[in-house]
């Protein structure tokens, strides 16, 4: 986990780099506050040692600029900004940690990097990969047995890798399925993270 840790945030790190010298110009020139499409999604906590559900609607931005395109394939992507609401399901013969929240609530902003062939398919996949940051309610969460799930502190890092299909008149509607990360890269003195399985629908307009 520290070392996935370490590495995702080099990759956030060279993920902002990358933003700062391609997206934000274009989007500084012609601001739009108004979002491009909204996302709900559901989903559970990865392993057995805690059964937490996870509810996420969020929002996002096109970049509207690709990064790379090439006859086969192109690069683009948006900014997400979404809310998450995390809730316990453990019952008492299971023991829960009595220092951990049983719920909390999750607010994160990622770059989010799409990966999509070129083709005029009427079903059209694509892989996102994002990097971002998060903000938690609560840092102790509840969790089988003795301690609870220490994440270090309110602030982590989200990340995430979600394959997915978009399908409609104009490709307005995606369902997608993937994982969702969060922990801090040990900027707190402890990370255990959090890793979710997630099912999403977004509407584009």
């Amino acid at each position: 986990m520290k070392a996935f840790s370490i590495f995702g945030l080099k990759t956030g790190v060279g993920v902002v780099a990358s933003l700062l010298s391609g997206a934000l110009p274009l989007k500084a020139m012609s601001l739009d506050l108004m979002p491009d499409g909204i996302s709900i999604s559901g989903g559970k906590y990865l392993f057995d040692k805690a059964n937490i559900s996870n509810a996420r609607v969020a929002v996002r931005w096109d970049w509207e600029q690709d990064f790379i395109s090439h006859p086969d394939w192109k690069l683009d992507g948006y900014f997400d900004l979404g809310f998450s609401q995390w809730q316990s399901h453990l019952s008492a013969k299971d023991q829960p940690s009595p220092d951990g929240a049983d719920k909390a609530w999750q607010i994160g902003f990622s770059p989010v990097f799409r990966l999509t062939p070129q083709a005029d398919y009427s079903v059209l996949p694509f892989l996102d990969v994002g990097v971002g940051l998060s903000y938690q309610s609560e840092q102790d969460l509840e969790k089988k047995l003795r301690s609870p799930i220490n994440m270090g502190g309110h602030t982590q890092f989200e990340i995430r890798t979600m394959l997915g299909i978009q399908f409609g008149d104009s490709k307005q509607y995606e369902l997608t399925y993937g994982w969702f990360h969060y922990s801090n890269a040990y900027l707190h003195s402890q990370n255990e993270g959090l890793d979710f399985q997630m099912l999403g629908m977004t509407m584009k307009w």
